[in-house]
């Protein structure tokens, strides 16, 4: 099972390698410093904690607390506690815990968690045969979960968990100076509620709490925390200069306009460890395909939509593109610059770009040396609308090319093109996607069919733009073809 619904992948972390970098140089130096206490509240998927172990931290002076199921078995079994305890019902009628220790009993229900979580997909063809292998071979499905879980313990005897919200756990620590509060919060509203879905299927005693909002709980945090004992550390992501606290402690680009920061309630005691402020100049990129959802099958796109441009790793748009054409292994172009495209927090598309026909010394043609190429733009499967369509629009902008290539010398090649082009080969003699968006500058015979190139000058439309020119033609088709 590739990509978010592979079991080991429930086990990758979230935060960039800088960011743990940091954190561990921070955390190697605090139990010289008095700190006796480590507190991880939305503890997510252990990765900060194991941060915090492999730099000397001892796991049996932790206390971790989430809101979310996956994170209470996880943090449960690692803790040796009750696994019934958590209530855990599907459709109503409760799961019943196999005989077997906690890492058995917790495989189980990570199992069923993540089958009910697949089987909430869009009703297409890939998902359903995820739906028959999970179904087909639950055995295999449950040792890999196992095999991770049992390392997990491993590595963090010790710590303890309780499910409880993160605001309440913070209020119950934040007075005592022994104590460090690390926060690694989501970076959409309800970022974890939507990773879990399963159309209400699976329940559990959940405890209240308030949904995460970054636009307003980031600074709620830095408020709350700015007199007390305790040292908070939180990971932010916001807009270049839009750090909660107005020396945060370390801060990496993620694309143009936007800003990785490690903020703290005590910088300088920080940068007495580490020597000042730190920036890393390396752009971050997305480690794990599984943190955002893909857009649902049925989601309604308008001209309110939010968008937004991320680059990530090659590893991260290959995941997408085999996903989305339905292939086991895809070609990959080399010369790569990706990117997602988010659709109101969900993955609604893929972008990659090349610029070998620019830096070549001697390119095969010189038409188009002034060109960068669009090597795929890819939009999600959708009941009723083209987002391929809209992807390809999107990529035509100047300064999304900017964007994937932002913090390279490619951004002097994109200074001095004139536009894009992309490479189809088929089997007619046009690429109907592409009509109306780029235009047909060579066709030459191909084993296959057809060897096509598209051409298309960089455009200056905003996002907002290019959604509401998709959207107003997208109902004009659907008008034409009878509503569907």
């Amino acid at each position: 099972m590739p990509g978010f619904a592979a079991p080991g992948v429930l086990f990758v972390g979230n935060s960039a390698a800088q960011d743990r970098a940091f954190y561990r140089k921070v955390f190697a130096a605090l139990p010289a410093r008095g700190y006796s206490r480590y507190v991880e509240v939305g503890v997510g998927s252990y990765a900060v904690a194991l941060v915090a172990a492999n730099a000397g931290i001892p796991p049996g002076c932790m206390e971790t607390s989430d809101v979310t199921l996956y994170s209470s078995i996880v943090g449960t079994c690692i803790a040796g506690g009750d696994l019934g305890r958590l209530g855990v019902h599907l459709d109503g009628d409760p799961v019943n815990l196999p005989p077997g220790n906690v890492v058995d009993q917790a495989a189980w229900l990570l199992y069923v968690q993540l089958l009910a979580r697949t089987q909430a997909k869009a009703k297409v063809d890939y998902w359903a045969n995820l739906v028959t292998d999970l179904e087909q071979r639950p055995e295999l499905h449950q040792a890999a979960i196992r095999d991770s879980l049992t390392g997990l313990v491993a590595r963090l005897s010790g710590l303890r968990y309780q499910p409880m919200c993160m605001w309440d756990h913070i209020v119950q620590v934040a007075d005592d100076p022994h104590t460090v509060i690390a926060v690694d919060p989501p970076t959409y509203r309800a970022g974890y509620e939507k990773f879990f879905d399963t159309d209400g299927r699976l329940t559990w005693r959940e405890p209240p709490y308030a949904v995460f909002d970054p636009e307003v709980d980031m600074q709620r945090l830095a408020d709350l925390m700015a007199d007390r004992k305790a040292l908070l550390l939180f990971l932010q992501e916001d807009e270049t200069g839009k750090a909660a606290y107005p020396r945060p402690v370390f801060a990496h680009p993620i694309g143009p306009g936007r800003t990785a920061y490690v903020v703290s309630n005590r910088p300088d005691e920080v940068f007495a460890i580490t020597g000042g402020p730190r920036v890393s100049p390396r752009s971050a990129v997305i480690t794990a395909a599984a943190d955002l959802p893909v857009l649902p099958y049925t989601h309604q796109v308008s001209q309110d939509s939010r968008i937004e441009l991320r680059p990530v790793r090659q590893a991260v748009v290959d995941y997408y593109r085999d996903l989305w054409m339905h292939r086991l292994a895809a070609g990959r172009p080399s010369g790569n610059y990706p990117l997602l495209v988010l659709i109101d927090g969900h993955v609604g598309g893929i972008i990659c770009y090349s610029i070998d026909p620019m830096k070549r010394k001697r390119p095969h043609t010189t038409k188009w040396v002034n060109h960068m190429v669009l090597s795929f733009a890819f939009g999600a499967p959708h009941r009723q609308l083209r987002l391929t369509r809209l992807i390809t629009a999107i990529a035509l902008r100047r300064d999304t090319a900017l964007t994937a290539v932002w913090n390279t010398a490619a951004t002097l090649y994109l200074s001095v093109s004139e536009g894009v082009i992309t490479v189809e080969t088929t089997r007619h003699p046009e690429a109907k996607g592409l009509r109306g968006l780029m235009k047909l500058t060579s066709r030459d015979a191909h084993p296959d069919g057809f060897k096509l190139i598209y051409e298309a000058p960089w455009t200056d439309k905003t996002v907002a733009e290019v959604l509401a020119d998709f959207v107003a033609k997208e109902k004009k088709w659907r008008n034409r073809n009878g509503g569907r």
